[in-house]
């Protein structure tokens, strides 16, 4: 089971994105079965280590138990492009990219404890013609259940230094993977970016 959830995990990169305007044509976030699947075997390792009735808020709440269920979620993606880490997706941490189009991304968040809310900022660094589509969803740990957050659309002429950014409450993200698909519109477009994600 490990080797194929890593094999489908290793086409993501771990991380979000978004823009600031709704779109009506922005696709939804597409998630794939290996998310919802981690999020099930996480709540199996939450209610090893706190008894059978609990749910990810009793596992989250405890600094060491939360540590322990980051240590299961990396145990099983190996070194994919899931697993937590440097490499992926760090809190408050200012990262950079150039998603080239046509072509898209996903970016995956690890899970947010209970009472956490979110917020994300991505800036267009440099310059470039790619339009891109995002849409922004949530997976819950408790129940594997999807909910569309937002769409936004970022324009192809959108000036350089542009900050586009999305906040959530603990209520939406809480308890949660939060995933995000960034579609690139444009021939041989690229939009070049700066990333930045804080929990609050």
């Amino acid at each position: 089971m490990k080797k194929s959830l890593i094999a489908i995990a290793a086409v993501f990169v771990f991380t979000f994105g978004f823009a600031s305007t709704p779109s009506a044509n922005a696709q939804s976030c597409q998630t794939p079965p290996v998310v919802k699947e981690l999020a099930k075997k996480l709540l199996e390792k939450c209610k090893s280590l706190e008894g059978t009735s609990s749910k990810f808020a009793d596992c989250s709440k405890k600094v060491q138990t939360f540590k322990q269920l980051e240590d299961a979620w990396n145990g099983l993606v190996g070194n994919s492009s899931l697993k937590i880490g440097p490499r992926e997706m760090e809190w408050n941490t200012v990262q950079t990219g150039n998603l080239l189009a046509p072509g898209n991304r996903r970016f995956i968040s690890k899970p947010i404890e209970e009472g956490k809310g979110a917020s994300i900022s991505i800036k267009k660094s440099g310059e470039g013609k790619a339009r891109v589509e995002v849409s922004i969803c949530a997976v819950d740990i408790d129940t594997q259940a999807e909910t569309n957050l937002a769409s936004f659309t970022i324009d192809s002429d959108a000036k350089v230094g542009t900050d586009f950014t999305k906040s959530f409450s603990a209520s939406q993200v809480g308890k949660r993977v939060l995933i995000v698909f960034l579609d690139g519109k444009g021939l041989g477009a690229r939009f070049p970016m700066q990333f930045k994600a804080s929990k609050n």
